[in-house]
């Protein structure tokens, strides 16, 4: 089985954030700006993120080879939790960057439609 390391997982994201910047023609601070909770590219990943817990449950949890398996349901039920963590951690910055823009004028929130 694998299983990575704290250190390990933070080693991957900070690489995977290079590359993504780069990709990008960005800084890693500016993508991250860029994607920050209330934005189009953050409600997007929200978005992922649910699309691909409805899978795992649907399609894994839910079929018959898996079901048949101790193991295989145990690590598809895994998955669906971390998801479901994930969603829920994700909808819970959502809410407090709203919280935080609670009375401020949309022009101060560039959420205007004029472009």
């Amino acid at each position: 089985m694998l299983e990575s390391t704290d250190i390990e997982l933070e080693d991957e994201r900070l690489k995977q954030l290079d590359i993504l910047a780069a990709e990008r023609s960005m800084t890693p601070s500016d993508l991250l700006a860029h994607y920050a909770s209330g934005s189009f590219g953050f409600h997007e990943a929200v978005h992922t993120t649910s699309i691909v817990l409805d899978l795992v449950d649907d399609q894994l949890l839910h079929h018959p080879a898996i079901a048949g398996n101790d193991e295989w349901f145990r690590l598809a039920a895994k998955a669906s939790e971390a998801l479901f963590n994930l969603y829920q951690s994700m909808g819970a910055a959502q809410l407090a960057t709203r919280n935080l823009d609670e009375g401020t004028r949309p022009e101060d929130l560039n959420a205007s439609n004029d472009g």
